[in-house]
């Protein structure tokens, strides 16, 4: 293997790019759900009210 496909290899086994994290809870870290029963102000899992703005 040439040294670019390993480089390769190593980005494809990353996780989620870092562009999720303006989205993440800042007081539990959950990620947004698409559920309608989740409230549209506030996280879904701790309550926490999003930022205005």
């Amino acid at each position: 293997m040439s040294g670019s496909d390993a480089e390769k290899d190593e980005r494809s086994d990353a996780g989620d790019p870092v562009c999720w994290l303006h989205r993440l809870c800042p007081t539990c870290g959950a990620m947004p759900t698409d559920d309608p029963a989740a409230p549209p102000d506030r996280c879904w899992r701790c309550g926490e009210p999003f930022a205005e703005g």
